[in-house]
């Protein structure tokens, strides 16, 4: 293998990780002010107060045992040895 071949995996895992952090960060900050905007405000109804933070909440939990998952299987997965 060439020292190319072998700065694609490192590079792709970086880039990977990076944008995962980045939507992480700008998702839950923005979910959290949205969140706070709609609940602060005194002419909400209750429906929307307490549906908007369940949803935010809801989804979160949802994605981070998606990552969760899918990074378990990635360790035992039979077929990483395989090449092109």
């Amino acid at each position: 293998m060439s020292e190319l071949e072998n700065r694609e995996p490192i590079a792709t895992s970086v880039g990977q990780a990076l944008v995962i952090l980045g939507l992480l960060l700008v998702y839950g900050m923005g979910g959290y002010w949205y969140a706070m905007e709609v609940v602060r405000d005194e002419e909400s109804p209750l429906w929307l107060k307490l549906g908007i933070p369940a949803i935010v909440v809801g989804f979160t939990v949802l994605l981070l045992s998606v990552i969760l998952q899918r990074m378990k299987a990635a360790k035992t997965d039979k077929y990483t040895n395989i090449h092109d």
